[in-house]
């Protein structure tokens, strides 16, 4: 192994070297996206700039950081970079592509025989299971733990295809989370906003256990590899993982904020989505009863929803003279 010089301010963030393999996959991910908005804009249809924009820089621009800047450099040699690098493949990177909404995205460009093809496959069994809310957060943790507590870490500095695999898995993992919840194709009917909003929550608790272990840990984490990296400055190796432990625990955390407030964002705009699309409905129903009305008959009075409820409230109001029907009220009825 080459000896690096000690990692300062300027090498942090003038440190890079080049990736084909990631550079190549992030080039044609970028293209395939953006001629999607572009089928999708000839359609007619809007596709707003902003998700481009999160696809593209939340999205593949940290992939970039991650995988080509001096996190991936210095994971040679330090624990805490490398799980920098798993943090942000794992959580950041999965939540801008989610933004980018390329599920949706495929859906919108593709021709109705394509797309409703495109729906059956989401609808397959091995994809719903693995996106399902409550399974995706399992195997994020339980990745992580793979990665810090066995051999990878070890394999994947020695060998660069072994690196691209780790990387690969990652961003997937991350993806089977964020991408269902971010998204409107995947997930069940019965996984509402709210519903998203308490698996979200869940995640960002188990998200801290990856983090917390490492960083309590007593004995060395991938003490296989980095155990035997000799170098001459920087942290000890204990504290090199402690620092490690938090940055993933401080990021997991950090991102898991934003992730709901992103979702509950969500839920308001589908009450005010539903809010608008039920007033439109009213409005042309009213619009339909007064073209089929006489001209002499005064317009129907719409009663109070509590007065024409079947259940219990409907009950209570005709207990206290309430009558269905009658829109006068207790004491005001006419009388024979």
């Amino acid at each position: 192994m080459t000896a690096l010089p000690p990692l300062t301010t300027g090498r942090f963030f003038g440190t890079w070297h080049f990736d084909p393999w990631v550079t190549g996959a992030c080039v044609l991910a970028l293209a395939a996206y953006l001629v999607g908005v572009r089928r999708v804009r000839r359609h007619g249809d809007p596709w707003p700039a902003i998700r481009v924009a999160a696809f593209a820089g939340l999205g593949l621009g940290v992939i970039v950081v991650a995988t080509m800047s001096s996190l991936a450099v210095y994971s040679r040699v330090l624990l805490w970079p490398m799980a920098l690098r798993t943090t942000l493949l794992l959580t950041i990177v999965p939540v801008g592509l989610g933004l980018g909404d390329p599920v949706g995205l495929v859906s919108s460009a593709l021709s109705p025989a394509a797309a409703a093809r495109w729906q059956g496959l989401l609808r397959a069994r091995p994809v719903r299971l693995l996106t399902f809310p409550a399974v995706a957060p399992l195997l994020a943790v339980a990745t992580q733990f793979v990665v810090f507590y066995t051999g990878y870490i070890g394999a994947a500095e020695r060998h660069a295809s072994v690196m691209r695999l780790l990387e690969l898995q990652l961003v997937v993992t991350g993806c089977l989370f964020a991408l269902p919840l971010l998204g409107v194709e995947i997930l069940p009917v019965w996984c509402t906003q709210p519903v998203r909003m308490t698996f979200a929550a869940i995640d960002g608790v188990l998200d801290a256990v990856p983090g917390i272990a490492v960083m309590t840990s007593s004995g060395l984490v991938a003490g296989g590899y980095y155990g035997t990296v000799t170098r001459g400055w920087g942290p000890t190796r204990s504290w090199d993982q402690t620092i490690g432990g938090g940055l993933m625990l401080t990021v997991a955390e950090v991102v898991a904020v934003p992730f709901v407030a992103i979702l509950f964002l969500a839920w308001i705009r589908e009450d005010a989505w539903h809010a608008r699309e039920v007033d439109a409905a009213l409005d042309a129903a009213d619009a339909r009863r007064r073209a089929t009305a006489p001209a002499d008959q005064e317009p129907a009075m719409d009663r109070p929803w509590w007065e024409e409820d079947p259940g219990p409230l409907g009950d209570r109001a005709a207990r206290y003279g309430w009558k269905r029907g009658n829109a006068a009220g207790p004491g005001n009825a006419h009388h024979e």
